[in-house]
């Protein structure tokens, strides 16, 4: 049986994530997808992309985050009748 690969299409929540260099600091948010909740309270989840830069939704990574750090995606209203 193949497993099924998981695109960023499939993503249902952004990763929050911030940027700091010296006193600056840039706040931005990644997709990504819910794969498991971790004994310790903690999530297991696979992120797209690189940072805030665009065009790299090939990249993922799994990565371990508190659930505080997670938000649901909003779907555009102007999309909705699309899908």
């Amino acid at each position: 049986m193949a497993k099924r690969v998981i695109t960023i299409k499939d993503c249902t929540h952004k990763l929050s994530c911030k940027h700091v260099i010296g006193c600056s600091t840039l706040t931005y948010e990644m997709d990504c997808v819910i794969l498991k909740k971790m004994p310790d309270g903690r999530l297991k989840i696979l992120v797209f992309g690189d940072r805030y830069w665009n065009r790299h939704d090939e990249k993922k990574r799994i990565r371990y985050v508190h659930s505080n750090r997670i938000s649901a995606k909003q779907i555009d209203n102007n999309f909705r009748r699309f899908l």
